[in-house]
Order: C-alpha cells, then structure tokens, then sequence
C-alpha cells in the first residue's frame, strides 16, 4: 500500500520544529523511527498534510546516566541500543525485556522510545484496510457512531499496547516534555488519558524529548512477561511489569503495571498497597494476582478473546511474582 501524499520536513533543532508547528498550524503530525505512524498512513486511518521528522535533531537519541537526573533515555533513542544498553544492568533488566520483545529485530532498528511509548490505541476493527472501510460503518474512532467490539457502546474501546510505558511507570519514569515555552516534566503515567480516541494529554506544541528514571538501586529487580501469539512481531495481547525492593525478605515497595487490556497502562494500585512490608509468601502471590485479574476488563476487540487475555494477565502476574520471589 503507497502513503498517502504529504509534505515532509526535519528540522536539525527543537527551534526550528517549533517555527514549522506554527507555520503549518496544527496540521503536521509529529514522527519519530516511523514504524507505528507510517502503517496508519498507508492504511489511511489518517492523512496528515505534514509530517515533521525528529530523525536530525541532534541529542535526542542519547542515553546518559548522571548523579543528579539519573539515566535519562532520548526520545529517538532506538529500542535495539537501549535493550544494549539496559541488557547488563540488573535492577532494570525489564527495560532491557520489553525493548527486545518489540516487533522484529528490524523494527527495532528503526522504532524509538518515543514513539513506542506514545503510540496510538489499537483495535481489530479500526486497524484495517481502506477497503474494509468502505464496507462497514464507521466506528467511534472514526468518527462514527458505532462500536463493532460491543453493541450499542457510546464510546470506544481500542487498546493501549505498547511495551515500553507499563515497565517505565513501574519504575516510576518521568516523561520530560519540551515546547516554545519551556520544559515540563510530569510522571509518565499522567500522559496518558484513558480516552482511546485521543490517549494523551500531549498539547500540539510540546514534544517528549527524553524520559527519565533514577539511578539504578542493588536492591531494585524488575521484570517484563508478554503474551502474544507469535513469538515475534506482535503487539502485547497482554503484558506485565513488575519493580519491586526488599529490605531483607520484607517487601519495601511494589509497583504493577499492565498493558494490552484497557485504553492505558493500568496500575494494579491495590496490589502495591498490599504488598507493602510483607514477605512475598504464596498466599500474597495468589492474592496480588486476583487483584490483578479483577482490575482488567478487555473486550473482544483484539486478535484472542478477552477472557483469554484477562487469564493470561493473572497467570503472568503471578509468573513474575514467582520469580521475584525466588530471587529474594
């Protein structure tokens, strides 16, 4: 399938992107590595008159550790160097997890952080051909009045499925964000809105360029699993981080993050709390995992069912537990 025609542009600095934003005034979208925005392109759920490449900015792929800002991981940074990067250092070894479990090892050549992370919602019925277009109503995210996942829904329900955001928000990731008007740095997990038509409370004029997270902690373990059918390629049906810390055998924080069932990542906020000083016995594993199980509600709107994913959510949960547990 041939893009759609458009006007390009890459600018060499952030001053110069942000002249092009108010020239081309609101009708630009912006593309980092290309793999996720291009295939919507070429399937015409969307049309933009301009695209702005962040490709020769100069900075913002680097990764970089320092006392005060910790590691801090350019926008454009590829996920082939940063699974690299991250691949040795244990406390964050789920960053290294889901950068390598992403698509292809050609994709991840090409795909960035930034756009992994800000990627757009999914769903079996919106992402597909002009043709299938032609043929059935439109949905809600295209506009339409119609939900082809659930009957009579006034609202949609595409899915979030980015690997990289649940193990950065379960590491507590901020998202610094840079515009004509200064920088601004909020907790990555409030980038995201939960509306599945628009999923980011991203102004048109801010751009992410860098996401960071504290220097790594000896006590600190993360781990990533994923479910999907192939082995490689596909997006998260469902997919699990995990951080976790002991102080001895005593938990001294838990953080739980999902994706690929909800419109967003999903914080299991109440496994976190229950965890909270307590040893990490098979009764607070099976608990956490209920928990957890009982927190997503998926729709049949991706390729396996809902109740298979929502199963697989809890059986990972507790896979990851598990093997924190035995690394205690």
């Amino acid at each position: 399938m041939r893009l759609p025609y458009f006007h390009y542009y890459s600018p060499k600095s952030l001053n110069s992107l942000f002249g092009i934003q108010e020239k081309v005034e609101g009708r630009a979208v912006i593309m980092a590595g290309g793999t996720e925005l291009l295939n919507r392109m070429r399937f015409r759920l969307i049309e933009p008159e301009y695209v702005i490449s962040l490709s020769n900015i100069k900075g913002l792929d680097r990764i970089s550790i320092s006392r005060d800002k910790g590691i801090e991981i350019g926008a454009t940074a590829k996920l082939t160097d940063i699974a690299c990067f991250f691949e040795a250092i244990k406390p964050y070894r789920a960053i290294y997890e889901s950068a390598y479990q992403v698509a292809s090892q050609q994709i991840r050549n090409m795909a960035t952080i930034g756009g992994n992370i800000l990627q757009d919602t999914r769903c079996m019925f919106y992402n597909r051909s002009r043709q299938w277009q032609g043929i059935v109503p439109p949905c809600h995210k295209r506009g339409g009045n119609t939900c082809h996942a659930v009957r009579n829904s006034r609202r949609c329900f595409a899915v979030y499925q980015g690997d990289m955001a649940p193990v950065l928000i379960s590491l507590k990731a901020i998202a610094v964000f840079h515009s004509p008007y200064g920088d601004q740095e909020i907790p990555l997990e409030d980038v995201f809105s939960g509306d599945s038509k628009k999923p980011f409370f991203v102004e048109d004029n801010r751009i992410l360029v860098s996401v960071r997270i504290n220097p790594s902690d000896d006590d600190l373990s993360s781990i990533y699993k994923k479910y999907r059918i192939r082995d490689g390629v596909d997006f998260p049906l469902a997919g699990v981080a995990l951080s976790l810390k002991r102080d001895r055998h005593i938990i001294s924080h838990l953080r739980l993050c999902l994706t690929g069932l909800a419109p967003r990542p999903i914080r299991v906020s109440d496994a976190e709390e229950i965890a909270q000083g307590e040893r990490l016995t098979g009764h607070l594993i099976e608990k956490i995992s209920e928990i957890a199980f009982n927190s997503v509600h998926p729709v049949d709107n991706l390729e396996e069912s809902a109740k298979r994913r929502r199963f697989m959510a809890q059986q990972m949960v507790y896979d990851v537990l598990e093997e924190a547990a035995r690394a205690l």
